[in-house]
Order: structure tokens, then sequence, then C-alpha cells
């Protein structure tokens, strides 16, 4: 038999095709549910649990939990540590899968061997291709991965053949996805697609956490967060809470931590202003795309809302208000992944060709594919994109590569980039594979790669001399690849740039606890990966007030003895002053190239003032690059980054890696420090 999974952030789904009644149907889990939560426990006794009891054991703070763990995937990052072993997300994925298929087997009594598994549309190549092998690990095929928004248009498109182009707003609990379709006839047609795989139902619920939090610290002076079974209790009781006020106008919220008790009464439109921030998150996705594509908002017909997040009210009102078109919600917002899934899970068995001689569906990828070049000046490496975002997937791109006469090379290296930069290394390094087996005399030749995303977004790469197919071997990508902004030429004599960093830390309120640490332990990282005799440092902190707690020093012993220092609300519990006036006058005290770095976990008062200091260190070249966490205002972040792709959203624990990301953009000199 075969089955569509909705392999879900927060809650997954499994359904299948039924031939009689020409539609699909979900398969419940051994709970008679239709949806079970993508979370997975760890007992003490060596018991795991995967999906509705997880979930208990996760409410009651019992065990060791993983839950969306699908942010990870693909990352080879250790998810969770048990018993002296560690779990990818690819691990917890194929656990979550085996599960599922278990319980869908019981519901329908017949044997799964073929699945249809769907992923975030800005899935890149490495999450893919781990969701296939999680899916595989299980004992059955996946002959196809397809994406998450395509696949409730498909749902939707199977039940209404008028013509149409419909925007897909799919806000699941971890990701979001906006993608553009046009319905005629029945067939599905994607124009393009766009996302923020770190947006989610989960962020909405961690706005409810901090708010009842902050209340009961301000109240009686101890913080539940700070003891992590209340913090999960908290976490998964949230969801609960969003969940009525989607229903009703208020909800109570009791808490109750080191003896003390408190019921927080929250209003729905205490709740919409509060996460207005993330609203208007997804709003730059879908500007983005829109204009991208070169449309208009009245090109739109419908908005079809997908995923269980959309089900707040405050979610539909925010489109119609802001967009002018018609939204469609339906009973199936939860389930039409999984029902598109199942779809075109028959659309591809051998038995079906009347049904997709009826229906046809095209994807496009979400990424723009690439290959390491040199500039046509020679002096830079360069991302060239051979096959364009938004392309129609399968697609196939063949460039031709030279060799140089009197160049007696007998193998050639190529390192696959994925992202829409001309700079490599703001781009991910997907796949570096040597070719081998030509010709080569030694009077020059040409050699031709052919690039290719299937029909899964997945890469491939081949090449040939002539008609000749030759051999492409992976191989790792080097961990350090700072070289791909260097010169080609490699110029041993030149001199290194003067550089003065001042790195701004918000240490108000949702600092406390995890985010500070996580933030301390980068930044040292940080500054002992830049140090060098020509790089100096500041550190700045800010809340109500804004201190210089080290002044521009190439001392790095000083700046690290320093970092311990930083204490949450040792300037107060807001974030109503900007450092960016006093950042800019330490970078400049001294001759050099200046950098400002800004880590806030928040939304900043007085934001028109910040964004005015942002434009003085533009119009002095410095540049400004802001990291944000939790209920940072990304729209905000955007403003005051002075640099292309300044402005980066990220989670506690991929704080590390956008430092180092960081960090090798400053050593390369290209992370746009060409200010805009």
């Amino acid at each position: 038999m075969k089955v569509g999974i909705d392999l879900g952030t927060t809650y997954s789904a499994v359904a299948r095709y039924d031939k009689q009644s020409n539609k699909p149907i979900m398969l419940s889990n051994s709970f008679g549910k239709e949806i079970t939560p993508s979370v997975i426990c760890f007992l003490d006794d060596g018991d795991i649990l995967v999906g509705e009891d997880a979930k208990d054991m996760q409410s009651n703070g019992t065990g060791v939990n993983a839950a969306a763990f699908k942010r990870n995937m693909g990352d080879g990052s250790t998810v969770v540590s048990f018993n002296g072993k560690d779990y990818t997300a690819e691990d917890l994925s194929a656990m979550l899968l085996k599960h599922l298929i278990s319980d869908a087997e019981a519901a329908c009594g017949e044997k799964i061997d073929e699945a249809v598994i769907t992923v975030p549309a800005y899935f890149e190549d490495a999450q893919r291709i781990a969701t296939k092998r999680a899916g595989e690990s299980c004992g059955i095929k996946v002959p196809k991965i397809i994406n998450e928004p395509t696949a409730a248009a498909i749902s939707y498109g199977y039940k209404h053949s008028a013509d149409k182009t419909l925007l897909v707003y799919d806000l699941g609990g971890g990701t979001f996805d906006v993608t553009i379709v046009r319905i005629t006839k029945g067939n599905i047609e994607v124009i393009g697609t766009h996302g923020n795989h770190i947006l989610g139902g989960k962020d909405w619920d961690a706005a409810i956490v901090k708010y009842v939090c902050d209340k009961f610290y301000n109240e009686f002076d101890v913080d539940p967060r700070d003891d992590l079974p209340t913090k999960n209790e908290l976490i998964v009781a949230a969801e609960g809470y969003k969940k009525t006020l989607s229903i009703a106008e208020s909800v109570t919220i009791p808490v109750n931590y080191e003896g003390c008790s408190e019921k927080y009464t929250l209003t729905r439109e205490e709740f919409e202003s509060m996460t207005e921030h993330l609203m208007n998150a997804t709003k730059d996705v879908m500007d983005e795309l829109i204009k991208d594509l070169g449309m208009e908002w009245t090109d739109i017909d419908e908005i079809l809302l997908v995923g269980g997040s959309t089900r707040m009210p405050g979610v539909a009102k925010f489109l119609r208000d802001f967009t002018g078109r018609e939204v469609v919600t339906h009973s199936d917002t939860d389930l039409a992944v999984a029902k598109g899934a199942a779809i075109t899970a028959e659309l591809y068995s051998s038995s079906a060709t009347g049904m997709r001689a009826a229906m046809t569906v095209t994807d496009v990828t979400a990424h723009s594919l690439g290959a390491l070049s040199v500039s046509q000046d020679g002096t830079k490496y360069v991302n060239e994109i051979m096959i364009k975002k938004n392309s129609k997937v399968p697609s196939t791109e063949r460039r031709k590569f030279s060799i140089k006469p009197g160049n007696m090379t007998d193998k050639i290296e190529v390192y696959t980039l994925q992202g829409e930069s001309r700079v490599p290394l703001d781009c991910n390094v997907l796949a570096k594979v040597v070719i081998t087996g030509f010709y080569n005399d030694g009077k020059g030749l040409i050699v031709d790669i052919e690039y290719n995303y299937d029909e899964n977004g997945i890469v491939n790469i081949k090449a040939f001399q002539g008609e000749d197919a030759l051999q492409v071997k992976s191989e790792p990508v080097p961990e350090d690849i700072r070289w791909m902004g260097g010169n080609p030429r490699d110029r041993p004599n030149e001199d290194k740039i003067a550089k003065n960093i001042a790195i701004c830390v918000d240490l108000s309120r949702s600092m406390q606890g995890e985010p500070i640490e996580a933030a301390k332990d980068s930044i040292r990282r940080f500054v002992h990966t830049l140090e060098d005799e020509k790089t100096k440092f500041s550190l700045i902190g800010f809340g109500d007030k804004v201190k210089v707690v080290t002044e521009l020093t190439g001392d790095t012993g000083v700046v690290i003895n320093s970092i311990e220092d930083l204490k949450v609300n040792m300037l107060g519990r807001g974030t109503d002053m900007s450092p960016l006036e006093t950042a800019r006058s330490v970078v400049s005290s001294s001759p050099g190239v200046g950098i400002i770095v800004v880590l806030t976990d928040g939304i900043w008062g007085k934001r028109d003032r910040a964004v005015d200091q942002a434009a003085r260190c533009r119009d002095g070249g410095i540049a400004i690059i802001a990291i944000g966490l939790g209920e940072a205002d990304t729209s905000f972040l955007r403003q005051i980054a002075t640099v292309d792709d300044g402005a980066l959203f990220t989670t506690i624990d991929k704080l590390g890696d956008t430092f180092g990301t960081i960090a090798t953009a400053i050593t390369s000199g290209n992370m746009g420090l060409a200010v805009r």
C-alpha cells in the first residue's frame, strides 16, 4: 500500500487514497486521532515513547524529550543524547516515521511499502536527502519528496476545478512557507515559493510563555523559566492556551513555581498585539515572493490557509486587511498536506494512468543552484548561478568548463552552492565533487558539467567530455572554506585590513537563563576566531541604558574576561536604549573598518531613533549586522542592518553557527562590507 505522510514539526499525519470513493482518507493513530504529536521521549528505564505518550511525558516534565527536531533536519547536529547515544534529527525522524507507519498499518490492516513524504518548500538539498533517508531506513520506498504547500494545493485543486491563482499560506508548528500556484481544470502549476524555516506556531506559543513568566517574575522575583521541567510544562500548555484564544476572547493561565501561585488573564487582543511582529515576519516573506515574481496582489484570486497555526483568527484578519484578497478557510487545515501527499502517492502508482492524465503537477525549486567560479577579472570567487530559484523542476543546465593549454591536470574539483548571493560564503556549500576520467593531452580541453534539480528538489551532478560520461565522485566539503572569500591569485603579501568590531549584547530580561549563556559562549568563540594583530574588539551592553563594558582593544584576554561579567538586568529590564550611537563612536575611534554586531532578544523601544542611528552608521561606512533571537522583530532588524543580508534571525541552538558564519565572512572580507 502507498500512503502520504505529513512529517510535521509539531504534528504528523498519514493518509491514503481510497479508490472506491476517489478521495484521500486519513489513517488514525492508535488513539483514534488523525494527527500525532511529533515528540519522542526517552525514559530512564530505557523505554522510548513516540507520539501521544511522549507528548504526555513532555507536559509532565518526565524523561528526556525531543520535539521540534525537524528544524535541525539535515545538519548532522545532535538534537538529544541519552544513555551515551547521540540522536540527530534524521534519527529521530526515522523513529517517528516508523511509529506513524506502524499505527497506519494497524488502522487499515495492510502493509505499507511506499510513502510520499512532505517537506517545507524552503528545505534545502541536505534536508530533503535526510528526510528521504529517514523514510527509507524504515524499510519503505520513498518515490517522491513533495513540498508541503504543493501538497495542500493538490488536495484543494483535486476538489476544485475552477481556474484560480492561489497563494498558499502555510504556517506550521515550526516552519512557514508561502507558495503561489495556478490551478487550471484541476492541474497544479507552482509559480514560485519562499519561506522562513525557523518561524512557526511554536513562536506564538513562546510569546505566551514569555508573557506569563515576565508577569510572574515581576510579581514574585522568581522566574519559572529557570527550571527546565516547569518551563517545558508551560511550553506544552501554551499550545492549548493559543487554541483557546482561537475560539474565546480570553484565557486564564495558572502559574505555580517556588511555592508561589498566580493566575493571569490574557485576552485575544493582547495576544495579537504582542505577536504582531511575527505576523509582520510572514508579511515580509510574502512581499518578497510577490516582488521576485513580478506580480501584484491583484494577480492573486484567493489565499489558502494551511497548517494548524492558521486557525488563529488573527491570521485570516491580518491577511484580509493586508492583501485585500479572499482568504479560504477549510476543515482540512491540519490534514490538507497529508491528503495531498496521498493523492501524489496515487499519481505515482503504475495503476493510476487515467488519474495522471486528468491531473498534472509541476513544482519549482526554492533555491538557486550554482557553481563556485572565478570572476572575470580573476580577483575573487563568485557563485555562478546555474539554475535560478523558482525554476520548474525537474530542471537541468549544462555549462562548459575549460582547461587551458599546458595544464596537465587529471581531475577537476567542483563545488556546488545553493543560494541567491553572488558571494560564495553567503550561500550554502552543498557538495564537492571530483571529476576524473577525461583525456588531457595538454593542448587544452572542454568538459561539460551538468547540474540537475530532480522532481524532489534534490541535486545531481554529471560531467561529460563530448558524448562520453565522466566519473563524478563526491568528497566531503572541507571544514575551512574561508578561502572562498579570498583572492584566487592568492597574493601572499597582501596586507590585512584593520578591523574595529563592537559587539552589542541585549541584557534585558528576555535574555535570562539559556539565551545569555549561549550568547557568552558564542561571543567567546567569535572573538577567538577573529583575533589577530589588526583586529580590535569592544563589548557593549544595553537595556534601559547603554554601557561600554570593554573599550576598543586588541587584547582579546581583556575582552574574554569581560564577557563573563555580562549579567541580565545589569542595565535595566527594557531595551529602550539603542547601542548604535555609542558603538559608532567606539569603532570610529581607531583607524580601520568599523563593524557593529548586535545581538538582541526582544522588541526595542524608540525604534525610530535606532533606525536614524543606523543610517548615520551607514553614511559613515560602518557595517551593522543584527542577530535576532526569540521575540526579536525581524522587520526592525532589517532596518538597522547596513549590509546585504545583514539581518539574521536564529535560534539558541544555532547561535554559535550564526556567529561562526559572520566570523568567516569578516575574515574573508566578503560579508557585504560594501555599505548599501
